[in-house]
């Protein structure tokens, strides 16, 4: 999944996850933005491509009912003029950094890219020190205060604004999501910052190489050296190993200390135009070159992170997308235990059914089974999304009776449809609402007794559900049946 596809996504989830009271994006919403979207990317198509389609999707709706939200989640403000202004203003600042004064002389020893050349040597040897203990550090330990300034200006999130008339249920879904991508886009960003320090350097490199010519085109630069503590031979040792580089490139012999020693002191030197070629060539060698070498490796490096984010999709909220997609209208074969379900219990049951599994749903009510029969009625769906055995609270759960009856469908059902239990407590609560202990002690005579069956039932008054929990506790019975 490309960048902003994974971005969608994640803000389709935070709002998802963050509007429990579906003010904002409600049941009906949800299940067509995955009939719409399986519809689009076709049975064939990937995990991805189908949470990638869903999210383009939610997002479009979106900007027609709430355009702030979708301006403000998308917002991506630097990445499309950041890179070539800051190469520009480095390229500039190299150039304009190079002027040696009004006497026009240079100084061997200490010329104006001496220290750049120091810099980026020094920079060099941290590279190699982070990688040598990148497995035992924390992504981003290394970074420097530029570095760590930089990926957090360029995180790729919009900050929130105090007076916003975004509703309430949408700056929660973007706290979420600023939450869920910054962590996620990190390691994008890093590269991304890297890329720009990197390329930043050479450019600043290139504008000093630069500052220097164009100055030379109509001043005379003099060179030669002065120092307390080393002698013409020291000084041929030093510029021997610092200019090598230079001296390869352009085939210019870099004189010895005789020669050295002539161009030493206050005299008038000597022109400066080999000196100048020499300490071009090597910060090209040195600076320009490496450092667009890293850039490249580190431009080529986000691009494939940006082609291929690393979501994670074992979540339960993207398993439970997955399932419905996969399964499309979820069948549910229904079977009530000695209880004729009344009807609006029944659409309880549709209502939470429809949002643990965020699809269009239709329930087969079985016949029911007698107190005590030895058969369960045959399920005739060839594949139903789940098998759902209904008790009332309000009947003396029996090992003998309703527990054989759950071994019973649990020897039927098939190999990948859930068995789940559920007592209805609607009858129950209605009667002894004002007597909680005993509701909890009949509470936990049905946990026991059907958890010895291998099965842990779930309590719902399917009469008045809470929706938001009784289909958050459901669909985790899905996942992790599916598991």
């Amino acid at each position: 999944m490309d960048e902003p596809a994974a971005r969608d996504v994640i803000i389709v989830r935070a709002l998802e996850s963050a509007d429990g009271a579906r003010e904002i994006w409600s049941d009906a919403d949800r299940v067509w933005a995955g009939r719409a979207a399986a519809e689009a990317v076709g049975e064939s198509a990937t995990d991805d491509a189908f949470l990638g389609r869903r999210a383009a999707l939610v997002i479009e709706r979106l900007r027609k009912r709430h355009p702030g939200f979708v301006a403000l989640a998308r917002a991506r403000p630097l990445q499309a003029w950041v890179a070539p202004a800051a190469a520009i203003g480095a390229f500039v600042i190299g150039v304009a950094g190079v002027d040696i004064g009004p006497a026009h002389r240079i100084n061997l020893l200490a010329p104006p890219v001496l220290a750049l050349l120091a810099w980026n040597i020094a920079v060099y040897a941290a590279l190699i020190a982070s990688v040598l203990v990148a497995r035992r550090a924390e992504p981003g330990a290394w970074d420097g205060p530029l570095r760590r300034t930089l990926v957090a200006w360029m995180r790729d999130v919009a900050t929130a604004p105090r007076q916003s008339t975004v509703p309430a249920p949408l700056m929660a879904a973007f706290a979420r999501f600023t939450t869920a991508w910054s962590p996620l886009a990190a390691p994008l960003v890093r590269q991304r910052v890297a890329a720009l320090l990197h390329g930043c350097a050479a450019s600043l490199a290139a504008g000093a190489i630069a500052g220097l010519y164009l100055r030379g085109i109509a001043l005379e630069y003099r060179a030669g050296w002065q120092s307390t503590f080393l002698d013409a031979g020291d000084v041929a040792r030093v510029l021997h190993v610092v200019l090598a580089p230079g001296a390869w490139l352009t085939g210019i012999a870099i004189p010895g200390a005789d020669h050295l020693q002539t161009i030493s002191g206050d005299g008038a030197g000597e022109n400066a135009a080999q000196w100048i070629h020499l300490y071009a060539a090597t910060i090209l060698l040195l600076v320009i070159v490496p450092r667009l070498a890293l850039a490249a490796v580190a431009w080529i490096a986000q691009r494939r992170r940006a082609d291929a984010m690393p979501l994670s999709l074992r979540d339960p909220y993207f398993q439970g997308l997955l399932r419905s997609w996969r399964q499309g209208t979820a069948r549910i074969a229904a079977l009530a235990y000695s209880y004729a379900i009344p009807k609006v219990n029944a659409e309880g049951l549709a209502q939470v059914l429809t949002r643990a599994l965020q699809s269009t749903v239709e329930i087969d009510w079985l016949p029911v089974t007698a107190y005590g029969a030895d058969d369960v009625p045959r399920i005739e769906s060839p594949a139903p999304t789940a098998i759902i055995a209904v008790f009332n609270l309000g009947a003396t759960p029996e090992p003998e009776a309703h527990g054989e009856f759950v071994r019973a469908l649990a020897a039927l059902k098939g190999a990948h449809a859930p068995l789940i239990a559920l007592v209805d407590t609607s009858e129950f609560v209605a009667r002894f609402g004002d007597q909680p202990r005993r509701i909890a002690e009949r509470t936990d005579s049905w946990q026991r007794a059907l958890a010895a069956a291998g099965c842990e039932p779930l309590f719902i008054q399917l009469a008045r559900p809470d929706v938001a929990r009784d289909g958050a506790a459901l669909a985790l019975r899905f996942t992790h049946s599916t598991a």
